[in-house]
């Protein structure tokens, strides 16, 4: 399962060759990390930070943070609670995850544990969606890498049918993966606000990625491997049902591709309801980059000798969480393009 060139990142190796530093706490992290020097420092951080209740009953880490990624806690973007209630509502996804996420600002950064943000319609299938911090991320990249090489993402929607204003358009996508012996993913996406209505609002709360059928209802298209792995079950005592719709870095990056499509027709109304956080190139750059390429976290549960890791993906929405709320929404949550130009001139390189 080798990765394209474009998406692989410095080895524990590489990293300990770097001016290392070690760290004993969870306190100022995120100004630590944003103040690396990206070519020529490294954090080795000796902080446990997955919470410690995920770590009951499991012998690794990886268990923790496994647990933690799924049963975390994911920030609740409120929305209005009835299609009635959205019809009339002017608000926009983008106006209630900046309320959302600004409330972390309130949470001391060492106790914010967040694996990203989450919505549930109370209509349609009303079914909970999570968005993680890491495959927003991810998605990014991906994006960029679509835009940069002949592997370019493909969408055709269908809007034209009268119920696409009530219950959102469909998209068939193809989208380049990450690995070299996958050469893309083709599925669906429902549920997109793409002809203007007030009915745009409850419409992308119900969106959803999907595979492709055939007519006895054998799927034919391949959705990523960690889909199909990444069930889970809630606890007894929970209310919550179990099932939830999680967005991977290829769902998000199609939306976005969706998105720059409808923008050249001069249709504004997928940007306008996008629900998912597109991050700053602030972020990016001199941020989410050193997460995945100038720390190493210590993992006692590991064979390796030296017992150093990288980090986990629910440790990376941890710290990724901790970023938005030290550094601010804007500052990270929210692309300007006036101020941080296209999405695919974002420096990946390392």
């Amino acid at each position: 399962m080798a990765k394209k060139a474009y998406f692989k990142q410095r080895t524990n190796a590489k990293i300990k060759d770097l001016h290392v530093r070690s760290v004993n706490n969870q306190r100022n992290l995120v100004e630590q990390i944003y103040n690396l020097d990206q070519d020529n420092q490294a954090l080795l951080l000796y902080a446990q930070l997955v919470p410690g209740q995920y770590h009951k009953n499991t012998i690794y880490d990886s268990q923790a943070s496994r647990k933690c990624f799924k049963h975390g806690d994911y920030v609740h973007i409120p929305h209005p609670t009835t299609k009635t209630d959205c019809y009339n509502s002017s608000t926009t996804p983008l106006i209630l995850r900046k309320e959302a996420l600004s409330k972390l600002e309130t949470i001391p950064e060492e106790n914010i544990f967040s694996q990203g943000i989450s919505f549930r319609p109370n209509w349609g299938d009303r079914t909970k969606r999570v968005i993680p911090y890491i495959f927003a991320a991810h998605a990014l990249k991906l994006f960029a890498y679509s835009e940069n090489s002949e592997e370019p993402i493909k969408t055709k929607i269908y809007s034209d049918a009268k119920r696409a204003k009530q219950e959102g358009a469909t998209a068939l996508v193809q989208v380049p993966s990450r690995r070299k012996d996958v050469p893309h993913y083709i599925f669906k996406i429902n549920g997109i606000p793409a002809v203007r209505s007030q009915d745009n609002l409850a419409t992308v709360l119900t969106l959803k990625p999907g595979t492709l059928q055939d007519s006895t209802g054998k799927p034919v298209s391949q959705r990523v491997m960690h889909d199909v792995t990444n069930f889970r079950f809630t606890y007894e005592t929970d209310q919550e049902n179990s099932n939830i719709i999680t967005f991977y870095p290829h769902d998000i990056a199609a939306y976005i591709a969706i998105i720059k499509d409808q923008y050249k027709q001069h249709n504004l109304t997928p940007l306008e309801m996008n629900p998912f956080p597109i991050f700053s190139k602030n972020l990016i750059e001199n941020y989410y980059k050193k997460l995945e390429n100038n720390i190493l976290i210590l993992d006692k549960s590991i064979t390796r000798k030296d017992k150093l890791r990288k980090l986990h993906l629910a440790e990376k929405n941890i710290l990724l969480a901790r970023a938005i709320r030290t550094l601010g929404h804007d500052k990270t949550a929210f692309w300007d393009p006036s101020r941080d130009g296209k999405l695919k001139d974002y420096n990946w390189s390392i």
